[in-house]
């Protein structure tokens, strides 16, 4: 074998690999766009469950805070006291308080929604940029195979 056949031979070797390892890397990217918007669709039903498990002990607290409401309408009358003047505005200061309670508990909840649907997007952003890199080695791979092969050829003509 001469240096003509080595030089071919390096120079289709080269280019093969050049192309093997463009075809790897998008393969690679594709995989974890894969991983990655699964992990994204897992955190939309987390964001839902959020939601979902706050609405429900939002109307929980509300159903326990309307009970004891109304054991302190009942109860005070009961114990001799008027249900007006500073009683009612008890009354009154604890419905609010109890309803402040709810609302804080449902805008939690919605908050760690979001938080995991924010997260659930920036799943998305990554894989779609592990696609796009993957595609960009590949192209870049091409390059450089055929960029192997002309200097390759160029040195069979050279030599």
């Amino acid at each position: 074998m001469g240096g003509t056949e080595f030089l071919i031979m390096g120079a289709i070797m080269g280019t093969v690999g050049a192309i093997q390892q463009g075809l790897a890397a998008e393969k690679q990217g594709r995989a974890e766009q894969k991983i990655l918007d699964f992990n994204a669709a897992q955190k939309m039903k987390e964001a839902e469950e959020r939601r979902k498990a706050a609405s429900e002990e939002s109307r929980k607290f509300a159903e326990e805070g309307k009970r004891r409401r109304g054991t302190l309408r009942v109860g005070v009358p009961r114990a001799g006291v008027l249900t007006e003047g500073t009683p009612a505005l008890l009354l009154e200061e604890t419905a609010q308080e109890l309803e402040a309670d709810r609302l804080a508990i449902l805008e939690q909840g919605f908050l760690e929604g979001e938080y995991a649907e924010s997260q659930a997007y920036a799943q998305r952003f990554a894989g779609a940029s592990a696609r796009a890199r993957g595609k960009n080695i590949k192209r870049g791979s091409y390059l450089a195979a055929s960029g192997t092969l002309l200097t390759g050829v160029g040195g069979v003509y050279n030599a």
